[in-house]
């Protein structure tokens, strides 16, 4: 009978965590969907095509990695549609980049488990102290905000939450000094496995992430032209809590792998317009 007992108490939690952890956005967002699309002007509500619907959008507030210009107005993850079309009107875009992408997301039963570690504070939230310079830290300066970007988010209303979108190329092979041979993939995996952990502990969420399998649209212009890997967003709860990170010993000592695998990225500060 106690091993009974047991047993229900175990199903039970077990039940709890899964369902504490397939609340989180990225399981909604990523349902059904196999598209990210940029737009560069343009109507704020493009016409969609037949039997698309929008699971997130965000507006493009300001740049935050690898370039002085967000370029791009808006952003969506859309699900639907026929393969071979675009989802969307975008005759009266100046730009777009549509891409069909491969959506992931982890196990509900680590999300949940995650967030129930992080809220008695079991994985406690990172020192409030920012730095307002940290690309003289010894990381490659170009994959790290400068000075005017950290600046720039500071000055934002405390009400601000943003969701930082990430597009992301990776090198072929990681470029590790003496460390271990990998995939630039492979390397920046072993870092976004900290870092999705991190960005929990700053009371932030994940939004989504995917392989980029096929453009069929590319951008005209802009910082981020050319070949990308992946996509992805995390949403903070405030201007501050990206800058909170390094605080974290398992996150800093994690930097290496995505110094070694990323190749270049853009990161965008936007604001979310829809979430399903």
């Amino acid at each position: 009978m106690g091993l009974i007992l047991l047993l229900a108490v175990l199903a039970a939690f077990v039940a709890m965590v899964w369902a504490i952890g397939g609340n989180e956005p990225v399981y909604h967002i990523v349902n059904g969907a196999s598209w990210f699309v940029a737009i560069r002007g343009g109507k704020p509500e493009p016409a969609l095509s037949p039997n698309v619907s929008i699971t997130w959008s965000a507006h493009a507030d300001f740049p935050f990695i690898g370039s002085d210009d967000p370029y791009w107005s808006r952003f969506y993850i859309l699900a639907g549609g026929d393969p071979a079309h675009l989802p969307i009107d975008l005759a009266d875009a100046e730009d777009a980049f549509v891409a069909r992408v491969a959506f992931g997301a982890p196990p509900k039963l680590a999300l949940g488990l995650l967030r129930l570690l992080v809220a008695p504070g079991v994985l406690s939230k990172p020192a409030s102290d920012v730095s307002d310079d940290v690309q003289t830290k010894g990381y490659r300066a170009e994959l790290m905000p400068n000075q005017s970007t950290i600046a720039r988010l500071l000055a934002q209303p405390p009400s601000y939450a943003p969701s930082m979108v990430n597009f992301l190329s990776y090198f072929p092979s990681a470029c590790y000094a003496d460390g271990p041979t990998s995939s630039g993939r492979g390397a920046y995996t072993r870092y976004g496995m900290v870092a999705m952990r991190t960005v929990y502990r700053t009371g932030g969420r994940l939004l989504f992430y995917g392989r980029v399998t096929e453009v069929l649209r590319e951008a005209a212009a802009g910082p981020t032209t050319g070949a990308w890997s992946d996509v992805a967003a995390m949403h903070y709860p405030n201007p501050s809590a990206i800058l909170t990170m390094e605080n974290v010993t398992d996150y800093r000592a994690a930097l290496h792998h995505r110094d070694a695998g990323l190749e270049r990225t853009i990161v965008i500060a936007s604001t979310d317009q829809r979430l399903t």
